[in-house]
């Protein structure tokens, strides 16, 4: 990667007044000595004709919000030698803020000059942050904020008792927008001031830059300058932009075009085009690999054309306004009057295409009776962006990296490693151990559908069952267009099928895959193993992945044992942790038995193909069937993408790719043989409750055992563990597996060594607390989770929302919390849990205002004059009927 670098200077400064020209020409010539690229000014005291001053000494943008009085004033200057390209300009008639939205190369960003009140004003900075949760681009907020955000390190006394609200809301909406402080990360226990108070003879730091934490990368550093001129230091922040000159940017076709019918009409004709042109000249890998960058070129022309005539129109439109806004000034007449207003209804028209795109891409279809979706929709795209950055790793020396490709690479080099094989191929061990096992298998009639060729039919059932509007792979076509134009695009692609078949691997492009990373729940970010990689597989390679899930989901309910819950047909989550509690509850304090919770390291990433493709023989797939498989994974790379880069391509040797339909029905086979072979060990002691012995509850990965007579089934299961991972990949991470006895006093003090946490508290297991004590069950789950929802709600509360919006809110991301409760843990919730659910529910709705209506009424249907509020005791009890 060929990468060069562009250095700008922010500068943020309270300038106590500029009203004087000398001190005007002071402060100019200040900041052209401090070389500074975008200048933050608060204070500037200055009134709207005073601005003209500005601009004569200023070589390049100014703008400003300024106070009817000589007091308060932000201005935002810009130098001529930054490319900023200034879009946006949002103003305070208090002269308290400015927003700048605009372009740096290529970089959309949101400059916001704050000069925080005097006074603990928590809702302005409320209402500020939500502002700036409707725009789109990374954040550049800086200014004097009148307010510490750390009082023991930014007060020289260590003591700051004021603004305590104030800077409550400021951390919780640097939280929610992910924005950080990056004088602070580079200086996390150093004290440096910004101002200084003559009257209390002090010193702190009020003034600050917060930025949008995928910025981290490009920060170089963050420092302040001495307090002259001002009681205030002037704060500069050193941004590097990186230009990379590699596979920086993956094309994908936005979802907005599946919806324009001069797009589909266009890319229909191409379609018929190509191939009407591309008959049997060659292969059917060659013609499809060569149709896809056809009509992916043709695609971009197209897009590219339309949005370069949009961005005319909204140019020109723009243009016209001003001129028009200037003529009115002059010349007020009605016909002008009414020409700007037309002028700006069209803008407004044309400017809700983009909300839309919005719309598109998050999915949202609720708020469709009414509410008004647009700082929702904006805040949750901020959130979307800002938790997709990874801003910093920790590299193969061990030490933390915020440098972008070195974060790409670093990933690149754990993926390589953990998709190479470490296992070597040993058939003795792993036929010795798989003969002892007896394996059910497939009927004759199954094996028969398995064994079919792919057909039409299978290709287009399984284009019908992917879901649309999903990101799509490497190639940037998504399964949409697949489905628009099915009767096209399946002869082709099912010529590439057989094919593919008859020689044994898939073109190249169907064997690519870009892996994302999602970062799993209360995992340390800046670990590699941290983040959960996510395939994104070309739609044509997932079509064939389906077609063939398609046909296996319906022989594994007959071979797969009912302890193994993941990914089976008709089969739940919580009937396991039901199974689960209700031994617990049977076995309360019975000596000499335990619960272990397995955490196996890895488990889709690590699991071995000749191992899995010998486990699908001893079930009774057939060769056809299993060729198939083998083809999927046969010859596999992939690219890592990291902040907008994206690696080179290396090999795969294992593993079933989070991403392809067909992976968790592989890997439940996979798992399945060790799940046989604990349940037939001898010297594995399940618990016994009545006529049923019970060892293994799994759903995927995440394994239970039940253990009695502990001093041999634990080290033969140890054993076991050892046996198994030496041909198939499986490991156990013992570190973070967890075993509870179920004796209190074997708790206390074990009976038996072994290497696993003891979980004398209890452990969690598919999101719910397991308790040792079944009547410590319900408090330890439901508390928790109503201070969860209270936090959520205090998040949620002051978005500006109707009561419809309100309960949606709740339906959509309230109930679903509790309703995973209710069907999983059978005790009744704590006496006061509907009490207090109501009461919170209530002030949600209702905006911590006295409620308009009762509950009793917002639970009734439509048409029955209610708003189908959801009533969490009917849902209680219907889950457990369900249960």
């Amino acid at each position: 990667m060929r990468i060069s670098y562009k250095n700008f200077k922010f500068i943020s400064w309270n300038v106590r007044g500029m009203v004087k020209v000398v001190k005007l020409k002071q402060v100019i010539t200040r900041l052209k000595q401090l070389e500074s690229s975008i200048a933050f000014i608060q204070e500037t005291h200055l009134l709207r004709e005073d601005l003209v001053k500005v601009r004569r000494r200023w070589p390049g943008k100014v703008l400003a919000s300024c106070c009817p009085s000589h007091s308060r004033g932000v201005m935002v200057l810009i130098h001529n030698s930054v490319p900023f390209q200034v879009n946006n300009t949002i103003y305070d008639k208090a002269g308290r803020f400015l927003v700048v939205q605009g372009t740096l190369l290529k970089e959309t960003f949101n400059l916001v000059n704050v000069y925080g009140p005097n006074d603990d004003n928590p809702s302005f900075f409320e209402n500020l942050f939500l502002l700036i949760a409707t725009l789109p681009g990374k954040i550049i907020l800086a200014g004097d904020l009148n307010c510490t955000l750390d009082p023991k390190l930014d007060r020289s006394s260590g003591i700051d008792t004021s603004h305590s609200q104030t800077r409550k809301k400021i951390q919780q909406y640097l939280k929610d927008l992910n924005l950080c402080d990056p004088w602070r990360i580079q200086n996390p226990n150093k004290q440096e001031f910004s101002r200084y108070s003559a009257v209390f003879k002090s010193y702190s730091r009020i003034d600050y830059f917060l930025i949008s934490s995928s910025l981290l990368p490009t920060i170089t550093k963050c420092i302040y300058d001495s307090i002259v001129l001002s009681d205030h230091a002037p704060t500069s922040l050193f941004y590097k932009v990186e230009q990379v000159n590699s596979r920086s940017n993956k094309w994908r076709l936005h979802p907005k075009w599946i919806h324009d019918s001069d797009f589909i009409k266009f890319v229909g004709e191409h379609i018929d085009l190509y191939f009407s042109i591309n008959t049997t000249q060659t292969t059917a890998a060659i013609r499809w690999e060569a149709f896809k960058a056809y009509i992916r070129g043709q695609m971009i022309s197209f897009t590219s054309s339309k949005f370069n005539k949009f961005k005319q129109t909204m140019n020109e439109l723009n243009n016209k306004i001003r001129e028009l806004e200037r003529e009115v000034t002059i010349d007020d007449s009605t016909q002008k009057k009414q020409e700007l207003l037309t002028l700006k209804a069209k803008y407004e028209e044309l400017s809700m295409l983009k909300a839309e795109d919005g719309l598109i891409r998050l999915k949202q279809t609720f708020y469709d009776q009414g509410e008004k979706p647009g700082k929702l929709l904006a805040w949750q795209i901020k959130k979307l962006e800002s938790d997709r950055a990874i801003n910093i790793i920790r590299n193969d020396q061990g030490e933390l990296s915020t440098d972008p490709t070195e974060i790409n690479n670093t990933f690149v080099s754990y993926y390589k490693t953990l998709y190479n094989s470490d296992s070597p191929l040993d058939l003795v061990n792993q036929n010795t151990f798989l003969d002892r096992l007896v394996f059910p298998c497939i009927s004759e009639g199954m094996k028969n559908e398995l064994e079919r060729e792919i057909n039409f039919n299978d290709v287009s059932d399984a284009i019908t069952n992917m879901r649309g509007g999903k990101a799509s792979g490497p190639d940037g076509l998504p399964i949409d267009i697949y489905k628009l134009f099915k009767a096209k695009l399946i002869p082709p692609l099912l010529d590439v099928y057989l094919e593919s078949f008859k020689t044994g691997c898939l073109p190249a492009t169907l064997r690519s895959a870009l892996i994302t990373l999602i970062l799993k729940p209360s995992k340390a970010p800046a670990e590699s193993g941290s983040y959960r990689p996510i395939s994104l597989l070309n739609s044509d390679s997932k079509i064939i992945a389906k077609a063939l899930a398609m046909r296996l989901e319906r022989a594994l309910p007959a071979i797969i044992h009912g302890d193994q819950n993941g990914f089976v047909q008709n089969r739940q989550g919580f009937h396991n942790v039901r199974r689960v509690l209700n031994i617990i509850h049977k076995c309360e304090e019975s000596p000499d038995t335990a619960i272990l919770s397995l955490d196996a390291e890895k488990a889709f990433d690590r699991v071995e193909w000749p191992y899995l493709i010998e486990v699908l023989k001893r079930f009774g797939f057939g060769d056809h069937f299993r060729r198939w498989v083998e083809i999927l994974l046969a010859d596999s790379v992939a690219m890592v993408s990291t902040n907008n880069l994206i690696s080179h391509p290396f090999e795969l040797f294992r593993g079933t790719r989070q991403g392809s339909p067909i992976s968790p029905l592989l890997f439940v086979l996979a798992m399945e043989p060790l799940a046989i072979a604990i349940r037939s060990h001898p010297s594995i002691h399940g618990i016994k409750i009545g006529e049923t012995l019970h060892k293994t509850a799994m759903y995927a990965d995440d394994t239970i055992l039940f253990l009695s007579h502990l001093a041999e089934s634990i080290p033969s299961l140890l054993k076991l563990f050892d046996q198994f991972g030496s041909f198939s990949g499986f490991k156990v991470n013992k570190e973070k597996s967890s075993i509870m006895f179920l004796n209190v006093n074997e708790r206390m003090k074990p009976v038996v060594s072994h290497p696993f946490v003891n979980a004398t508290e209890g452990f969690k297991y598919l999101g719910i607390r397991v308790t040792p004590k079944i009547s410590d069950l319900s408090s330890a789950n439901y508390e928790p989770m109503v201070i969860e929802v209270s936090e959520e709600i205090t998040r949620l509360i002051s978005l500006p929302l109707s009561l419809l919006g309100r309960i949606n809110i709740v339906k959509m991301t309230i109930l679903p919390k509790f309703l995973y409760i209710f069907q999983s843990v059978p005790l009744a919730p704590p006496p006061s849990f509907f009490s207090k659910t109501r009461k919170l529910l209530s002030n949600f709705i209702w905006n911590n205002r006295k409620p308009r209506l009762r509950l009793s009424l917002l639970y009734l249907p439509y048409d029955r004059g209610g708003l189908q509020f959801p009533n969490l005791e009917w849902y209680y009890w219907a889950a457990q009927l369900r249960a």
